[in-house]
Order: structure tokens, then sequence, then C-alpha cells
């Protein structure tokens, strides 16, 4: 069974040098809003690209969950449009597009405070077995 240990680096309460994201569920998949702070930067004010994937990612994950399954990161393709502003609020969004055996596919977005698309994310999430992951 996965287990929420609360230490997660992208939403884990319990791990104060992590982003604490706060996904909430929605009809269609999941959302979240947040503001990068400076620290998570590459450049002065431009949030670190890793950092962006890591938030695309957790929707991704998010939207799984959401879907009533636990689910692993198998592939995930990042497209950055805008530099992310450090400072300055974001929307996040993800939902899952569809399902083939093991695989379900996903999609992310995410939008500047003015609605602007900055990046996006489509993912293959695979279903784990809960009696395999621990």
């Amino acid at each position: 069974m996965l287990k929420d240990s609360g230490r997660c680096f992208a939403c884990g309460k319990d791990n104060p040098q992590g982003l604490q994201l706060e996904v909430r569920k929605t009809p269609d998949g999941v959302e979240l809003d947040y503001i990068l702070p400076e620290h998570f930067a590459g450049w002065q004010g431009i949030a670190h690209g890793g950092i962006v994937a890591t938030i695309l990612d957790e929707l991704l994950a998010w939207a799984c969950t959401n879907a009533g399954r636990n689910c692993v990161t198998a592939e995930m393709t990042v497209r950055y449009r805008k530099p992310v502003r450090t400072g300055s609020p974001l929307k996040g969004l993800g939902r899952v597009t569809g399902e083939k055996g093991r695989l379900l596919f996903t999609e992310a977005t995410l939008l500047d405070e003015s609605g602007n698309l900055v990046a996006q994310a489509t993912g293959k999430m695979m279903r784990v077995a809960d009696a395999n992951v621990q």
C-alpha cells in the first residue's frame, strides 16, 4: 500500500523544506493556487524549471488519486511556455484524460495571475498494486 509519510517534497505538511502544495479536488480533476518563494528560483525572479516540473508532476499524481487510482509517474513531458515568476500567483490544474491497462494518461497546466499558460505537462501514470508498494 502507498503510505503517506507527510514528508513528500511537493505536498508534505511535515517537510519544512518542501513546497507544501495544497491540491484540491474539482469535478474535473484537481487544482491548486500557489506563490513560489524566491528560494525556489533558478535565475533571479524566475522559478527553477525542476521546481515547475515538480508542481506539474504533483498535479498529475493527484489527478490519479482523485480518480481513485494509486499511481506513480511512468513518463512525463513538460513544455515551458513562459518564465514562471517567483512571488506571483499561479493556478495549477490537473486531470486524467484516459486509461489503458495499468496506465492512466494525464495532463496538467500552470497559469500565471493573468490566466496565461506558462507551463504544461502530459504524463503516463502507472497504477501500482497496493500489496507491492509500501
